[in-house]
């Protein structure tokens, strides 16, 4: 689906002229403060126009047909027609624009793409199946790029580098504004340390790593996915800042990282064995290297997003002794039926009541059957209000833990299942679970 105004339009918006974008001069000055252009509306929203200027050049000189615009929860992953980019006057600059709600923050990418690639080549081969679809998504999706003319650092996702939009009633991210000006350090690689995990149970080895903010007796924060949090997303300068400004409490971080997709849906989908690993394997060899610096772990915290949120809940109520503590950022507690996930709009059809009853199995039925006990732990729960199917999965499980004695911190954010809510979710659930002396005095 292409854009229904013209440039010309659009760049009145913004008081802007066509020379803003056709003089080099106007170009130059156009984009010096970085792009997506925004502007709020009286209606609470914001327009938001995209400028990428095509390095092949113009439509004669350049093999790119289409540009996909990729907004994470707003771009429709299931249609051969999502929102793209239109080409001004056959010339190297493609525009897009969007309506949004000002309160609104994702990322977003560029997807150029080629001729033997444009979906209708797909769809005249008459195979419209949802099946063909997603492979026709698949394929494009690995050209995603960010954001060129973006003024803050790319940031990763599942599908590859891509760009943040933060639009001006975005609720404040603590610590990521300083990472995102540049008034951050990068975390030097002194202040971490690797910690090879090898484990006989798992028959799988790999390099965690072990991040302190503390010289003495800490708590220690287990973060599932750690590569996703390591010192190349900003994360680690972030705890170390807000830590010494006195918001979040002194600790340990320790990163366990997945493998591959395979190893990752097995060790995180509800896999007491992955939980009996790290606790009988991989917490000792923790505090022996702690030990040599003479510390000690006062208590542990874990948490992770996605599957790793699923993980997360399923670490404190099968052994609560040890993880009495728990953000859980977009649990995808649609498991253990996968085919919720696969295939939303044929289950719902299927069964009709699938908003109402939780899925068969899963932590929040276990709990209701008495099987396992919430009662007790502390819990930061996060999922975004785009979300849809997975909003209402959370729903189901905070409902279940709040009345099964489970002390929950509950939040809706304006964003979709994407990292960069995930950065946020992570650091308020750490300063709610573990404030630093300006919070909890």
């Amino acid at each position: 689906m292409n854009n229904a105004l013209p440039l010309k339009t659009l760049l009145t918006y913004f008081d802007l002229s066509i020379n803003s974008v056709e003089t080099e001069n106007g170009w130059r000055e156009l984009t010096q403060d970085g792009t997506p252009l925004i502007k709020k509306q009286q209606d609470g929203r914001c327009i938001i126009l995209f400028l990428w200027r095509d390095p092949e050049g113009d439509k004669n000189r350049s093999t790119t047909c289409s540009v996909i615009l990729h907004v994470n929860a707003i771009t429709n992953h299931n249609s051969w027609q999502p929102t793209c980019f239109s080409r001004h006057n056959d010339s190297d600059l493609w525009f897009a624009y969007l309506n949004v709600q000002a309160d609104w923050r994702s990322s977003y990418s560029f997807i150029p793409i080629k001729a033997n690639q444009l979906a209708r080549l797909n769809t005249q081969q008459q195979d419209r199946s949802r099946e063909a679809q997603r492979r026709w998504w698949l394929d494009v999706v690995k050209q995603q790029q960010p954001d060129p003319l973006n003024k803050y650092p790319d940031i990763a996702s599942g599908w590859g580098l891509c760009s943040p939009l933060h639009l001006p009633d975005a609720a404040q991210e603590l610590g990521w504004k300083a990472w995102d000006q540049g008034r951050l350090d990068k975390t030097d690689s002194m202040q971490y340390q690797t910690l090879p995990w090898h484990s006989v149970s798992l028959d799988n080895s790999r390099d965690c790593t072990i991040f302190s903010t503390s010289t003495s007796k800490a708590p220690l924060v287990i973060l599932l996915d750690g590569q996703k949090w390591d010192e190349n997303t900003g994360t680690l300068a972030v705890l170390k800042h807000l830590t010494s400004i006195g918001k979040l409490a002194a600790a340990h971080y320790l990163l366990i990282p997945s493998l591959d997709n395979q190893t990752r849906w097995q060790e995180l989908s509800c896999y007491q064995p992955f939980w009996q690993a790290i606790i009988d394997q991989l917490l000792p060899e923790v505090q022996q290297h702690l030990l040599k610096r003479n510390i000690n772990i006062t208590e542990y915290l874990v948490a992770g997003q996605s599957l790793g949120g699923l993980s997360a809940l399923y670490a404190g109520a099968y052994f609560p002794t040890y993880f009495n503590k728990v953000i859980t950022l977009s649990g995808s507690f649609w498991w253990p039926e996968i085919e919720r996930m696969q295939d939303p709009d044929a289950f719902k059809l299927h069964d009709q009541q699938w908003d109402k009853v939780v899925p068969n199995n899963s932590l929040a039925d276990r709990v209701l059957k008495q099987q396992i006990s919430v009662s007790g732990l502390h819990i930061y729960q996060t999922v975004g209000n785009a979300e849809k199917d997975l909003r209402t999965y959370n729903d189901m499980h905070n409902q279940v833990l709040q009345q099964h004695g489970a002390l929950v911190t509950y939040h809706k954010l304006q964003g979709g299942h994407d990292w960069l809510s995930w950065r946020s979710g992570l650091i308020n659930g750490l300063v709610t679970l573990l404030p630093g002396a300006l919070l909890s005095s």
